[in-house]
């Protein structure tokens, strides 16, 4: 071997273990901002909250069978004094835009939602929908 050679794989091996051990030091790329969509809605004529409860694990159901874990749907009553004329909130908690995204286009979910569609077409008629993304650092 030409000392040209050993002085050029030398140096590669040199740099390689650098870029390995700052590679190894660097944090982690975040994942994308947690997000959360919130229904604000009344029960519509001829809907129960027991519909609307088994709707929301139906939709649950897809959301597990997609694979994906820490999104799921979960239902709110009002309780006590209220501020506002709306008395459920049908929240759904999602790890990153893409985490729903991805849960979105699965079989799994959109089975579930041609499943709940009657029920929840009439819930959201007058409903009001908000999206949320977490604040950093807060």
């Amino acid at each position: 071997m030409s000392t040209r050679f050993r002085r050029v794989a030398f140096s590669c091996v040199i740099l390689l273990s650098v870029a390995g051990l700052l590679a190894a030091r660097a944090p982690q790329q975040a994942r994308g901002q947690a997000l959360k969509s919130h229904h604000l809605f009344n029960l519509p004529a001829g809907i129960t909250e027991a519909q609307v409860i088994e709707a929301i694990r139906e939709m649950n159901g897809g959301v597990r069978a997609s694979g994906f874990q820490g999104a799921v749907y979960r239902l709110w009553r009002v309780s006590g004094e209220q501020a506002g004329e709306y008395l459920y909130l049908w929240e759904g908690m999602w790890p990153d835009q893409a985490t729903y995204d991805a849960i979105h286009a699965t079989e799994a979910w959109n089975s579930a939602l041609e499943r709940t569609q009657p029920i929840m077409d009439r819930v959201f008629e007058a409903q009001v929908y908000n999206r949320f993304i977490e604040v950093p650092g807060a």
